[in-house]
């Protein structure tokens, strides 16, 4: 197997010819692939995977951009050979081998949802070409090679008892003596005239009966373990198919072969066995015919692919679609309903991809487009309940504004970017607040000083999660996130922020906001049976407004 990392500076002889009729820029002798996904180029018989760029890191002295921290990425184009002394470990390949499959898968669901949009909204970024059509499931009609391969890994992870039972069964008896061959073909002595056999023969396994498709399938996998390093264990006690032989199957006789014995199989696991191990031979055979042209599912810009996945983890799907595409051209990559901050309400939370190198950061234009979302999503709501008055909720639009304290519910948003822990631990989401530029976890946007309801403020398991069928993982990752960007929004006020129940009865709420409202605007905000003030800490006002009210003042916690 073929390793290349997207936009990374590789010398043009290295990787020149390595991608078959995809011919990625050169320029001054360096060569640097703006694509991600997975190629099999038959000139070189061999897969060839483009990772994403989030798997480079940079080595102890941050001098080079490094996988691993400790390897050149030049060093493991092929991983399978390796220069001397560059010896990845067996976390480390199967680590290469695994994020390579699920990149390849990513892109294949992203390439479904994609291709489920209106023509006009798809975002052509693809790019695809298989051969003639080989159908994995009936739906497949394309289905590449590295699609195969990891339909017949899939099956013999998930199938081990049926393999072994399936042995169990055709090997039973296997000892037992056969009687009529004994008789008629070895000779007895006779004692007390009872017939005595010193020599017997035992009923023997015929390879070329009823276990060949277990042969056949372990041959094929230690196949690719062999020719693409994937780590695959294939031990089942019989002779496998090998060298040359295999050879002959993968030219022609393997498919021939299985047509052959077709008849034998009944059962729906056998069955489908048999078609993967048909699929197989079927598509290396239709790639031998063609050796001028490569396989390929690849994406130009795979940041639309990460967008993608964290938005259907993510992403609440019953949002109103101007909020998404919003009047003035911009688009939203993820907004959802979600328990308010402040209030009991639900309140839009507004997140955006940033898909870079690992330390790259959040700053500039990014997040001024942040303040422009959330002004865009406040005035939508204030939209909708002027046209529709209380009707307005059930056109998609939440209590923003406070009409008692003209004041401004506060919409959490946030930056969400793509990196692999040092663990390369898939099982956990390691979302954790990362700093900017210039040094700061979190930054809090407001048009007037110290009024915080005057407006707003501001990869390796998503990456498994989104090519996951479990339903109940995504959904208790998108709660346990939601909560998440809420706690790290909570922490973010309580840090900025003194908060107080305003000590008087709902009925007085409208004179007590009256009488203060010079003093008070922006700084209060009523909902329910409750009026909350928040006062900026470090502000001389703020300490003013406290001994002014002190004695109406209880601490007031947000959870």
């Amino acid at each position: 197997m073929k390793l290349l990392i997207e936009d990374y500076p590789y010398p043009a002889e290295r990787v020149r010819g390595l991608l078959g009729d995809i011919h990625p820029h050169e320029s001054a002798g360096i060569c640097r692939i703006s694509s991600v996904g997975y190629c099999y180029n038959p000139s070189i018989q061999d897969c060839v995977f483009i990772l994403p760029k989030v798997i480079l890191d940079f080595n102890e002295d941050a001098t080079k951009e490094t996988v691993f921290r400790r390897f050149s990425p030049i060093d493991i184009i092929d991983i399978g050979r390796t220069p001397d002394g560059i010896q990845l470990t067996d976390k480390e390949r199967a680590f290469i081998y695994n994020l390579s499959t699920w990149i390849y898968r990513a892109i294949s669901e992203f390439t479904r949802l994609d291709n489920e949009k209106p023509e006009a909204k798809r975002s052509h970024i693809v790019s695809r070409h298989s051969f003639s059509p080989v159908s994995l499931n009936g739906t497949d009609a394309d289905a590449t090679l590295i699609d195969i391969i990891l339909s017949l890994i899939k099956f013999a992870n998930e199938n081990r008892d049926f393999i072994m039972f399936s042995i169990k069964n055709i090997h039973s008896g296997y000892n037992r003596i056969n009687w009529n061959r004994t008789i008629s073909r070895k000779t007895a002595y006779i004692h007390e005239d009872i017939p005595h056999h010193v020599k017997t023969v035992n009923r023997k396994k015929q390879i070329d009966l009823d276990d060949e498709l277990l042969v056949i399938f372990h041959s094929i996998l230690n196949h690719l373990q062999v020719a693409y390093g994937f780590p695959i264990k294939t031990g089942i006690g019989y002779e496998l198919i090998k060298g040359p032989k295999f050879e002959t199957y993968l030219n022609g006789f393997g498919r021939a072969r299985l047509q052959q014995i077709r008849h034998r199989y009944f059962s729906d696991k056998a069955l489908h066995l048999w078609h993967l191990c048909y699929c197989f031979f079927a598509r290396t055979e239709q790639i031998a015919s063609h050796p001028g042209e490569s396989e390929h599912l690849t994406v130009s810009d795979f940041d639309i692919v990460f967008e993608t996945m964290v938005d259907e983890l993510l992403s609440d799907k019953s949002v109103p679609a101007p909020l998404l595409a919003q009047r003035d051209g911009k688009k939203i990559d993820h907004i959802y309903p979600y328990r308010s901050l402040i209030s009991n309400s639900d309140i839009y939370h507004i997140g955006d991809s940033k898909y870079y190198k690992i330390g790259g950061s959040v700053h500039g234009n990014s997040e001024y487009k942040q303040y422009t979302y959330v002004r865009n999503v406040i005035q939508f709501n204030l939209n909708l309940w002027q046209r529709y008055g209380d009707k307005a909720p059930g056109h998609g639009a939440l209590h923003y504004l406070d009409t008692l304290t003209d004041g401004y519910d506060v919409t959490p948003n946030f930056f969400i970017s793509s990196e692999i822990n040092s663990d390369y631990d898939h099982t956990v989401h390691g979302i954790k607040p990362h700093k900017a530029h210039d040094n700061r976890s979190s930054f809090v946007n407001k048009h007037f000083d110290n009024r915080l309801f005057d407006r707003d403020i501001n990869f390796l398991y998503i990456l498994a999660l989104f090519v996951s069928p479990d339903v109940n993982r995504r959904h208790d990752f998108q709660e346990e996130m939601r909560q998440c960007f809420r706690t790290h929004a909570i922490k973010l006020l309580n840090d900025n922020y003194e908060f107080y129940r305003v000590n008087i009865p709902p009925s007085e709420f409208k004179g007590f906001i009256s009488c203060n409202f010079r003093e008070l605007t922006g700084k209060i905000y009523s909902y329910g049976n409750t009026l909350v003030m928040a006062l900026e800490k470090n502000k001389d006002e703020s300490e003013t407004i406290k001994t002014h009210h002190s004695q109406l003042l209880d601490k007031f916690i947000l959870e």
